[in-house]
């Protein structure tokens, strides 16, 4: 991967690679009422987590599942708390993309924890 791939995690940036999803994916692809603010797209990809502020020593790694304007939601092998502050990396396709994120719930699934996390976008 280039280096101009890796960019920092902003609305815009978010919105465009939603913007590009939409352009492909089927809106019908969820069934049922959507409770959320923002609608939420498959987005398969890597993710890689470090506790904010830590030394980058302790590293996590989940799966994306699926990207709003707002977050993500993602399986991971470990539980999160929810309030857990996190730096996060995920990568896709288009780029990697790098920011802040809190943990807003976690899930047990059959194949780890469903976790959704809320990005922080600079200011």
């Amino acid at each position: 991967m280039k280096t101009e791939e890796i960019v920092r995690l902003t609305r815009k940036r978010v919105a465009a690679l939603v913007k590009a999803r939409q352009e492909q994916e089927d809106p019908d692809f969820f069934e049922g009422g959507e409770r959320r603010e923002n609608f939420r797209w498959p987005f398969p990809g890597a993710v890689e987590l470090w506790p904010a502020g830590g030394d980058g020593r302790e590293r996590w790694y989940a799966t994306c599942r699926n990207l709003s304007m707002g977050g993500l939601g993602m399986v991971a092998e470990q539980p999160f708390e929810a309030g857990t502050q996190v730096e996060i990396a995920c990568h896709f396709p288009e780029a990697t993309f790098f920011g802040e994120a809190v943990v807003r719930h976690c899930t047990p699934v059959p194949d780890g924890f469903l976790v959704g996390v809320e990005f922080r976008f600079p200011s």
